[in-house]
Parts: structure tokens; sequence; C-alpha cells
């Protein structure tokens, strides 16, 4: 187990779904690192003009999410916000949701969340895309 974890020197895993070649973003898989059993914890990397993943929810799980820098959106139960550096926002389970970054410039998403037994991802098609001018 690691106590302190230089994040700068970790390199930047491509992220993809289970079963499918299409790239979702980066990640830093901070809670591998420190071999976390209660939640994950990531840094994820919304590359420009990218999401990433399809619009899902865990059935069970909150997660917690914090810009650390750049600009996207997030589609909360079919609603699109703007997000920006510094933003904090919370996702009870069972919440839709997914990350679109429409901009020239990566957004980088501390991303954590819970580890409950029995939760289940669901994905549905997501709703109209944000406006192309942000």
């Amino acid at each position: 187990m690691k106590f302190i974890v230089k994040t700068g020197e970790l390199e930047w895993k491509p992220k993809f779904r289970r079963n499918e070649a299409r790239q979702y973003g980066e990640f830093k898989a901070l809670w591998q690192e420190h071999e976390c059993q209660q939640f994950e914890v990531k840094i994820t990397r919304v590359l420009p003009h990218d999401v990433t993943t399809t619009y899902h929810t865990h059935t069970k799980e909150e997660e917690w999410f914090y810009v650390l820098n750049g600009t996207c959106y997030i589609n909360i139960e079919m609603e699109w916000h703007e997000i920006e550096t510094g933003d904090s926002i919370f996702k009870p389970p069972g919440t839709y949701h997914t990350f679109r970054n429409i901009s020239d410039e990566p957004c980088d998403i501390i991303m954590m969340g819970t580890n409950i037994e029995g939760s289940k991802l669901e994905r549905i098609p997501e709703s109209e895309l944000p406006p192309l001018n942000a």
C-alpha cells in the first residue's frame, strides 16, 4: 500500500469500456495505487471533442466529481450543465450521467465513487448534445 502517490509521475492510461475498442478519455487509477477497498478514486481526462463513457447509472453507488482544470459538460438526468475548474458535483445512486467535452482543451476531473456490493451499471441513450458554441 502507498500512503502518498505522486500523481504527476503517473502515466495517463487509456479508458476503454469492456468489450469495446473505442477509447473514452484517459485516467490515473489512484484507487489502485493506494489499494483502496471501499471506494474508487481517479483523475479522468475528458479529451477535446469527446465523452468519458456512454450515458449510465450505478444503481447503488454514490459518486462525487471535482473539476481540476478545464471546462466541459455533464449530462445529469437528461439535462446538460456546463462545469468548470473548481466545480463540485454530487451524483446519488440511480442518477444517469456522462461527461462531454466540446472544447479544444482537455478537462481533468477527480472522480470518487463508493464500491457497493450488488450495484449494477445500467446504460440508456442520452439526450441531445450540448450546444456546440459554448
